[in-house]
């Protein structure tokens, strides 16, 4: 999403340091009473100067307890304008005022967390594409999640249809190859 949507400030502080692995990151998108109903989200960042001061609660938040920074959504607009009014912002989690709570899973482990937003001030300068134009950039992480997703998938789909087009050509039936019948010459 940086790299679609950043400025180039935050380009050239936050990739070398993703490549690297010097920074993770978590995504702070899910809220209790929204789920990930994005047009409904409810943590509220309020322009304050030169910063967004951030009250709120996200939660299913991965990993958000080993994270130095988290693609924050947030509403900096009305509530009543759904997709409008979303902000999409870069939270430094050691800033003042953030509270990740870490969340047992069935398994014993800790995956998911709650994170707390108490007045936390974001500086401006965090955030990604425009104020209010946040839907766009979610979408555009969202798209990279999901566009590569269901790569591997499609991967092992293709090797699978190329081995039964193989074994097609390799079977013989009283009228030919197996391939000769599924498709014959000219089709």
């Amino acid at each position: 999403t940086l790299i679609a949507r950043g400025s180039e400030a935050q380009k050239a502080f936050h990739l070398p340091r993703i490549q690297t692995g010097e920074a993770a990151w978590c995504q702070g998108f899910s809220e209790p009473n929204a789920g990930s109903d994005l047009a409904a989200l409810q943590t509220r960042g309020v322009v304050d100067g030169e910063h967004l001061v951030v009250t709120g609660q996200k939660i299913w938040t991965t990993f958000a307890h080993l994270c130095d920074y988290q693609e924050l959504l947030l509403r900096t607009g009305p509530p009543e304008g759904r997709h409008r009014g979303l902000t999409w912002a870069i939270c430094d989690m050691r800033l003042p005022g953030v509270e990740v709570v870490p969340l047992r899973a069935l398994d014993g482990r800790y995956h998911n967390c709650q994170v707390f937003y108490d007045e936390v001030r974001i500086p401006l300068a965090n955030v990604v594409g425009a104020m209010n134009e946040g839907w766009s950039v979610a979408m555009s992480t969202l798209s990279f999640e999901r566009g590569t997703a269901f790569m591997a998938d499609q991967v092992e789909l293709a090797k699978v249809v190329e081995n039964l087009i193989d074994e097609a050509k390799a079977r013989t039936g009283p009228d030919g190859t197996v391939a000769q019948v599924i498709a014959p010459a000219g089709m």
